[in-house]
């Protein structure tokens, strides 16, 4: 019998090449285990499109995340654009799912307020992250409760880059 297999692509920016690696997950569990979530879309949603359609958003999925953490771009479009447009329409649902109580939404916004209190050093973006992330903590969602148990650590780490923020 094959054995499971995760796909890791690599963007050697220095030789402008994808290398695609499959890797029996054995080898990739604990990575999975110690890296955020990430973009987790089931599997049908992809099948309720055309499979051209479906292929165009993994691809440009794909491409936008390759961009995300490279220093030389791939440049097929200006993906950081586009995705701060649809970072914005999602962070506008997102709110009013949160207003209506929707754990995962609020979790969504822990992690949006968290990054920003790490981008910005704003000790409101802090408060705002605390909030979602003890309403969503309280209706019990499980993404919550396990960032939770390291709060205060996040919670410390990112007091700390507000204090560096206001002494410069």
């Amino acid at each position: 019998m094959n054995k499971k297999r995760d796909l890791l692509i690599h963007y050697d920016e220095d030789k402008q090449k994808f290398i695609f690696y499959m890797l029996d997950i054995d080898r990739t569990a604990e990575l999975r285990a110690k890296t955020f979530d990430g973009v987790s879309p089931d599997v049908s949603f992809f099948k309720e499109k055309s499979p051209e359609e479906a292929e165009r958003i993994l691809g440009s999925s794909v491409f936008a995340a390759l961009d995300r953490g490279s220093n030389t771009k791939v440049g097929i479009r200006d993906y950081e654009s586009e995705s701060e447009e649809v970072m914005q329409a999602r962070l506008v649902e997102a709110k009013i799912a949160a207003e209506k109580g929707d754990p995962e939404a609020q979790f969504e916004l822990y992690m949006h307020y968290h990054s920003q209190t790490l981008r910005f050093g704003l000790q409101n973006d802090l408060d705002r992250a605390e909030a979602m992330l003890l309403a969503s903590v309280n209706a019990g969602y499980p993404n919550a409760i396990s960032a939770f148990e390291n709060w205060p650590l996040v919670k410390e780490a990112a007091e700390s880059r507000i204090q560096r923020e206001t002494k410069d």
